[in-house]
C-alpha cells in the first residue's frame, strides 16, 4: 500500500497503561481509566561480559545488502578423540546483520545512523519549548524522509520518559497528548505515539505516518493468558506507528523503543529506566507481531495492520503463540521443538531445544505462575528445576516440574560477540507456560552451576580445553563409578574438581570420591558414587590471564541407580594428582606415565628428571597421616650425576598412599616449597625387606659436590652386590681423606667387622672400596671425608648396597 493511499486508526482516548515483561522492556498499553497496565519486568542477568564490536556505514536508503565412555588413559602412548571441540570463532555481530531484509536496504551500513541518533541526543533541551524551532533542528541534517523520521523518533526515545507514577502510582491520569508529552517529557504509550504523529506533521510527513493501536502482549501477559473482549470488541491497550519510506509502509513503536519498566524490589514499585532498543524502528512485521495485535474502529482484528503476507487473524489463535522479544528475532533464535506458548506434560517433564547461528551465552528462570490477577505474576523460583546444556548447534533445556500447576519458563541470551551498538539488546528472548499435569513431583537438579549452562562453557573451550567423549554433559551409570577426561592446552595448566551429590533435596558435597589423574597432556577424572541418585561433577580452571581465580569450567551431571560395590575414597584433593607449578619453575620433569601410580604387591617406582643442582625430598602419608619413618618404605635413588631421580616404594598395606614431594635449588636458602604429591594405589602388602634409613637422602651430598669428587662406574645410589661383592670408585681432582662405615638392619657395623668388608684402594686421583659383604640384603654404606690434612671429616653421601648371595 502506497503513502498517499493510507487510511488512520484512531487511537483509544482512554488513560494510557505501561506494560512490562521480566526482560527489562517496556511494553505499554492504551487501557481505560480503571483497567490496569501491564509492563515488562527485569529477569536475572546473566554474568558474562559482551564483547566490542565496530560498524561501519555511509549512507541511509541505499539498496546495497550487508554480507551478511571414556577409554583408560594409563597405557604408554594413548591418544584421545576430540568428540566434543571448541566452537569456531564467530565474526562480531553488528547491528546491520541483525536487521531485517527490507531494513537492510534502507540501511545498508550503520555509520549514518550513528551521525543522526548524535545529532538528536545533542539537541539542546530548550527547542522543546517550540515545536517548530525543534523539528527544523532535527530535520537540517536529514537527506531523505527515512533520515527525518530517524531523527525525530531517535529524539522522542531520548527525551521522553515512561509515565509509571500515572499508571502504578498516586498520580492522576497522564496527559497524553502530543503538547502534554512534548511539555513534560512524561507519557504512556498513547502519548508517545501521538507526539511521534505530531513531529512528522511539522516535518512535512504528515500522510507518511499513522497511529495504530491495539492488544499487545506486554507486562505481566504470558502465555495462556486470555484478552478482554467487550461488547464483541477487542480492548485495546498499546499504541504504535507505521510510517511510509520509498512508497511502502513499515512499523515503529517508539515507547518500546525508548525504555524498560522493571518492578523494583529494593523501592517495592516499578521504575522505568531509558534504554534504547533499535529493533522497534523499521520493525520486522514477524517481530512485531509477536507482540503486537492490531484492531481497528469497530473493535475488530486489522490484519492488514501487521503488514505480513500471511497475517493473524483470530486473537486466541495470537494469545496462544510462543512469547517472543525482539531479540528472539535478531539473534535468530529457531524453535527445535515446541513452537506453541502453552506446553501440557503428563508427567511433568519436557525438554525444550532452540538454535541460532550466533554464539549466545543462555539463561533460564522458572518461576510457579501466579493468576493474572496477582501482583507479582511470578512466584516462588525454581529455576535449579532447569538443566540447560548444548549438543552440538542446540541448546537444550529440560524441565524438571516440583508438582502439579502452572509455570513459567523464561529464557534469555547474550551475545558473546556483539559489538558496542548491540550492548543495549534486551536479553529476555521468550517464555513458555509450562502446565504440569501429574501430582507427583520430580527432584530438582544439583545446584551451583555458574552461568545456567551445563557442559563445558565456551570460555573454558575458548582457553583451549577439551572435554573428551561426551555429546551431552549426562553420565548415566549402573556401576556406582564414572570417568571423566578432559585434555589440557597445555601440560601445566592445573584443575580443581568438586563432586556434589543431592540427597533429601539438600547438596551434599563429597570430597574423596574423585581422583584427578594427569596422563600427560591429558587428564582422567575416576569418580566413585556410594549412593543412588544425582550428582554434580565440576572442573574448574584458570580462565582469565589476569587472575589467579578458578572459575567453573565444565559441569557434568551424573545418573546413577546402584552405588558403587565398595565405598572407596581417594585421599582428599581437589586439585590435580602429579606436577604442580613450582614443579615445572624449576625445570623438574615427570618420566612416568601417570601421577596415580598402581603397586601392585606394593611395590612401584616414580620416576624424575631433574637438574644436579636441585634437591627433592619426600613425606609419605596415608589417611592424612604423615609416616615418621617414611625413609624405610620410599628410597631416593638419585643417579650418580644428578640428572634423575627415583622413588622405590614399599607400601606396607592395602589402600592410597599420598607421595608428596619438595624441591629448591641446593644453593639457595629457604625452606623446600610443594612441587606436587602422587596417588599411590597398593594393591597388596609388601612382604619383603624395607629400606635402610638414609642421613636425608641416598647418594651424593652437598660437600661431595663441593670437592668436585665424582662416582665412577655406578650411576645411582643403588649398588647391586652380586655374591656380596662390588666396587666403588670416586674420582678426586686433589687429595682427600675419608672414612667410610657400614649399617645392617639401623646397626652400624663393628670396626672389625667393617675392616673385613672394606678395602680401601688409593692413588693420584682416584680412592677404590671393594666391598665382600657376609649376608644379603640392604647394607647402608657411609662416607665421610675432607681434603687431605683437614681435622675434620663431614658427610660425603650414602649409597644402599644391596647384596645378593
Amino acid at each position: 500500500m502506497g503513502c498517499s493511499a493510507s487510511t488512520t486508526t484512531t487511537v483509544d482516548k482512554g488513560r494510557v497503561k505501561p506494560a512490562t515483561l521480566e526482560n527489562g522492556e517496556l511494553k505499554p498499553t492504551i487501557q481505560h481509566f480503571k483497567s490496569k497496565d501491564t509492563f515488562l519486568e527485569d529477569n536475572q542477568k546473566p554474568k558474562p561480559t559482551v564483547e566490542h564490536l565496530r560498524s561501519k556505514g555511509t549512507s541511509l536508503e541505499g539498496n546495497q545488502k550487508p554480507k551478511p565412555t571414556v577409554e583408560h588413559l594409563r597405557s604408554k602412548d594413548t591418544s584421545l578423540e576430540d568428540n566434543q571441540k571448541p566452537k569456531p570463532t564467530v565474526q562480531h555481530l553488528k547491528s546491520e546483520v541483525t536487521f531485517w531484509e527490507d531494513k537492510q536496504k534502507l540501511i545498508p551500513d550503520y555509520e549514518r545512523i550513528r551521525v543522526l541518533d548524535a545529532h538528536a541526543i545533542q539537541a539542546p533541551a530548550y527547542l522543546k519549548n517550540s515545536p517548530t524551532e525543534l523539528v527544523n533542528y532535527l530535520t537540517k541534517i536529514a537527506n531523505n524522509d527515512l533520515e527525518k523520521f530517524r531523527v525525530l523518533f531517535r529524539w522522542e526515545a531520548e527525551n521522553v520518559d515512561y509515565d509509571v507514577e500515572s499508571v502504578y502510582g498516586n498520580k492522576g491520569p497522564s496527559d497524553s497528548s502530543p503538547e502534554g508529552a512534548l511539555k513534560n517529557g512524561l507519557a504512556v504509550c498513547a502519548g508517545y505515539s501521538g507526539l511521534f504523529k505530531w513531529l512528522c506533521t511539522l516535518a512535512d510527513l504528515e500522510t507518511k505516518c499513522v497511529s495504530l493501536s491495539g492488544a499487545s502482549k506486554g507486562g505481566d501477559y504470558q502465555p495462556g493468558d486470555t484478552f478482554e473482549i467487550n461488547n464483541g470488541k477487542i480492548k485495546t491497550d498499546h499504541a504504535w506507528n507505521k510510517i511510509c519510506v520509498n512508497g511502502k509502509w513499515y512499523l515503529c513503536d517508539c515507547t518500546w523503543a525508548a525504555g524498560t519498566v522493571d518492578y523494583d524490589e529494593n523501592l517495592g514499585k516499578r521504575k522505568y529506566t531509558r534504554s534504547w532498543n533499535e529493533s522497534y524502528f523499521l520493525s520486522n512485521p514477524e517481530m512485531f507481531e509477536a507482540k503486537h495485535f492490531p484492531v481497528g474502529d469497530d473493535g475488530q482484528s486489522a490484519p492488514d495492520e501487521q503488514l505480513l503476507d500471511s497475517p493473524v487473524t483470530d486473537l486466541n489463535v495470537w494469545s496462544d503463540q510462543l512469547q517472543r522479544s525482539d531479540t528472539f528475532y535478531t539473534y535468530s533464535v529457531e524453535t527445535v521443538t515446541h513452537n506453541q506458548g502453552v506446553i501440557e506434560t503428563d508427567g511433568n517433564e519436557v525438554t525444550i531445544k532452540l538454535r541460532s547461528p550466533f554464539a549466545l551465552q543462555y539463561w533460564k528462570k522458572l518461576c510457579v505462575l501466579n493468576p493474572r490477577e496477582t501482583t507479582p505474576r511470578k512466584g516462588r523460583n525454581v529455576s535449579d528445576c532447569v538443566m540447560a546444556y548444548k549438543t552440538d548447534d542446540v541448546i537444550n533445556f529440560r524441565v524438571r516440574l516440583p508438582s502439579q500447576g502452572d509455570f513459567i519458563l523464561d529464557i534469555g541470551a547474550k551475545c558473546l560477540n556483539a559489538n558496542e551498538d548491540l550492548k543495549s539488546v534486551r536479553e529476555w528472548i521468550m517464555s513458555y507456560t509450562i502446565r504440569g499435569k501429574s501430582a507427583s513431583s520430580t527432584p530438582a537438579f544439583p545446584p551451583g552451576v555458574s552461568y545456567d549452562i551445563w557442559g563445558a562453557n565456551d570460555e573454558f573451550l575458548t582457553n583451549g580445553f577439551v572435554v573428551m567423549g561426551l555429546n551431552e554433559p549426562i553420565i548415566r551409570t549402573d556401576t556406582g563409578k564414572a570417568q571423566v577426561s578432559v585434555k589440557l592446552p597445555n601440560i601445566q595448566a592445573p584443575l580443581l574438581a568438586d563432586l556434589v551429590h543431592m540427597s533429601d533435596g539438600q547438596a551434599v558435597e563429597m570430597p574423596g570420591h574423585v581422583c584427578g589423574e594427569k596422563i600427560g597432556q591429558d587428564v582422567l577424572y575416576s569418580i566413585v558414587l556410594p549412593c543412588i541418585g544425582e550428582y554434580r561433577f565440576t572442573v574448574h580452571a584458570k580462565l582469565r590471564d589476569d587472575s589467579d581465580l578458578y572459575w567453573q569450567g565444565v559441569n557434568i551431571l551424573i545418573e546413577n541407580s546402584k552405588p558403587a560395590d565398595v565405598d572407596e575414597k581417594f585421599p582428599e584433593r581437589r586439585g590435580l594428582w602429579g606436577p604442580d607449578d613450582e614443579f615445572y619453575k624449576l625445570g623438574l620433569q615427570d618420566i612416568g606415565q601417570s601421577s596415580r601410580i598402581v603397586a601392585e604387591k606394593g611395590s612401584c617406582e616414580l620416576k624424575l628428571g631433574k637438574q644436579p643442582e636441585i634437591k627433592v625430598i619426600f613425606d609419605l602419608e596415608k589417611d592424612g597421616r604423615t609416616y615418621d619413618d617414611g625413609a624405610k618404605y620410599v628410597f631416593a635413588d638419585t643417579a650418580s650425576d644428578g640428572s634423575n631421580l627415583t622413588f622405590h616404594v614399599r607400601l606396607p598395606e592395602q589402600g592410597y598412599y599420598n607421595l608428596k614431594l619438595y624441591a629448591k635449588n641446593r644453593n639457595k636458602e629457604g625452606t623446600f616449597p610443594s612441587v606436587g604429591s602422587w596417588l599411590l594405589e597398593s594393591r597388596g602388602s609388601w612382604g619383603g625387606e624395607l629400606f635402610p634409613h638414609a642421613n636425608g637422602s641416598w647418594g651424593a651430598a652437598d660437600h661431595f659436590f663441593d670437592l668436585g669428587l665424582q662416582l665412577l662406574a655406578h650411576k645411582s645410589s643403588l649398588i647391586e652386590a652380586t655374591n656380596g661383592a662390588c666396587v666403588l670408585t670416586i674420582k678426586a681432582p686433589q687429595p682427600i681423606t675419608t672414612t667410610p662405615y657400614l649399617e645392617k638392619n639401623g646397626t652400624r657395623l663393628p670396626e672389625d667387622i667393617k675392616t673385613n668388608c672394606i678395602k680401601i684402594t688409593n692413588d693420584t686421583s682416584s680412592i677404590t672400596y671393594s666391598l665382600t659383604l657376609p649376608d644379603s640384603g640392604f647394607y647402608k654404606f657411609e662416607l665421610y671425608g675432607a681434603l687431605a690434612g683437614s681435622t675434620s671429616l663431614p658427610y660425603l653421601g650414602c649409597w644402599l648396597i644391596n647384596s645378593r648371595k
